[in-house]
């Protein structure tokens, strides 16, 4: 459990969406803010809203892909404050079409800034978190689609995915110490994410179907939760040390379809004589935690 007031916060994707609505209610709270994102002219009119309504807040641009970016913005984010709350979130959307036909940058690039992101940011605080020993936390966005994959792009779905596993190897990672960790967990929201992709994505203008796709989800987004109530969860979520935050609970029945799927083909051992895994030793092995908790 975390007290934000008087805490130091660092968001990426701060300028708008998610990010900007979870540092409004940090801020609301007396928590210091720092905004993070590739687009500086809008991550500072985002700060300077802030500091309007009586925010401490700062604005840093910053390119999440970049080892050099993150370590300035390290720099810059350190002389305002000891971090103590973290929250990777910037993201980006990952085009369309099938997967054979992928543009390999693309792809990269969405891997780069969804999960390969979440390594600098923590390579940038969590030591300094953990080391303070002061009651912290790390918030990293996966996405609904990590669990209930629709027929939508599998470089974002994969991407999500892969960040949904980097949060729960890090929740075993963390348990004992003074950093709490949370994965959010959003369904529709109407952020600025299609329109941000397509503004960055690196290569050629989305045309045919991949611009059609692309103004069908703008519109769909267009009518999701608002970001300022899955701000408020986040907080909350810091706040209590809630592991999982779920904000769309419309998609919990097709978790269940998903997870009763999976469970029901388990089987009889490939190997009948074979005597199992030691899984007691697995979990000694690396330090005795599952699920966040001593085992």
């Amino acid at each position: 459990m975390t007290d934000v007031a008087g805490k130091t916060a660092f968001i990426t994707g701060g300028a708008s969406g998610l990010g900007f609505a979870t540092a409004t209610a940090l801020a609301s709270k007396g928590t210091r803010t720092i905004l993070a994102d590739i687009d500086a002219d809008r991550v500072e009119d985002a700060a300077a809203r802030l500091r309007g309504s009586g925010g401490d807040a700062i604005g840093i641009q910053l390119d999440v892909t970049s080892e050099a970016s993150w370590a300035a913005a390290g720099e810059k984010a350190h002389a305002f404050g000891d971090v103590r709350i973290l929250f990777s979130n910037a993201g980006v959307g990952g085009g369309s079409g099938p997967f054979e036909q992928y543009d390999t940058d693309v792809w990269r690039w969405n891997y780069a800034v969804n999960a390969h992101a979440h390594l600098y940011a923590c390579r940038t605080f969590l030591a300094d978190m953990k080391a303070s020993g002061e009651p912290s936390h790390l918030v990293i966005t996966s996405s609904m689609v990590a669990i209930v994959p629709p027929p939508i792009s599998v470089a974002y779905i994969s991407s999500k995915y892969a960040t949904l596993g980097i949060a729960m190897a890090l929740r075993n990672e963390l348990a004992g110490s003074c950093v709490d960790i949370s994965v959010l967990m959003p369904g529709m929201t109407a952020t600025r994410i299609v329109e941000t992709t397509r503004d960055l994505r690196p290569a050629q203008v989305e045309a045919g179907q991949a611009a059609t796709t692309s103004q069908a989800m703008q519109g769909v987004l267009a009518g999701g939760m608002a970001p300022d109530k899955v701000g408020a969860r986040v907080v909350q979520a810091i706040e209590a040390g809630d592991y999982w935050i779920f904000t769309h609970p419309e998609w919990k029945a097709m978790a269940e379809l998903v997870t009763q799927d999976m469970l029901a083909a388990f089987g009889p051992s490939a190997d009948p004589a074979y005597r199992g895994d030691d899984i007691d030793g697995l979990i000694a092995a690396n330090g005795g935690r599952m699920f966040g908790a001593k085992v």
